[in-house]
């Protein structure tokens, strides 16, 4: 009897051994990768609601994009820009008496264009022509502003003599075209 214990004891310890302690360490193993893959999929599933309101902020976010790539374009070349003048003067009833632009220059991350320019308008003509600078597609800063004509006797509908030094501006990357 006693040898027939003692064998079931054997069997029960060579199953204790051999299957029961390395099934609960698989257990202990497989238990921490769960909780791994719960807070993988919880990072992840904030991650894909950030994605989804993005993605309906889409059509904003490109259209930003746009305007500041019209803003900063990747160029130095100004012809579109002195179209866009041309037309600005044109919509204020100036007139541009001369375009002066000068050879581009980097000021920090950006590649500035000074571009001189003289005209010719009445008072609120000259102010729909600021308006219309401060308009335009391209990044444009109005450095300085010279007024002459008028007069103490004159009145808003006397010519105006403008001088425009305005800076224009392209992305850093932006190569000088010859």
């Amino acid at each position: 009897m006693l040898l027939v214990i003692g064998g079931a004891v054997f069997v029960l310890l060579i199953w204790f051994v051999a299957y029961f302690s390395p099934a609960g360490k698989q257990l202990a193993s497989v238990n921490a990768k769960t909780q791994t893959a719960l807070v993988q999929q919880s990072q992840l599933d904030q991650q894909l609601a950030r994605l989804r309101s993005y993605s309906k902020e889409t059509g904003t976010l490109l259209q930003l994009s746009d305007r500041l790539s019209a803003a900063l374009p990747p160029t130095t070349d100004i012809y579109d820009y002195l179209t866009a003048l041309s037309n600005a003067a044109a919509s204020a009833h100036v007139t541009i008496q001369s375009v002066s632009p000068s050879t581009p220059t980097t000021a920090g991350a950006l590649s500035v264009i000074a571009v001189q320019v003289a005209t010719t308008g009445s008072y609120d003509q000259t102010l729909a022509f600021i308006k219309a600078l401060y308009a335009l597609p391209r990044l444009t800063i109005i450095s300085s502003l010279q007024i002459s004509g008028g007069g103490s006797g004159s009145n808003r509908s006397v010519a105006l003599q403008g001088s425009f030094a305005l800076d224009i501006f392209a992305l850093p990357t932006a190569t000088p075209t010859h």
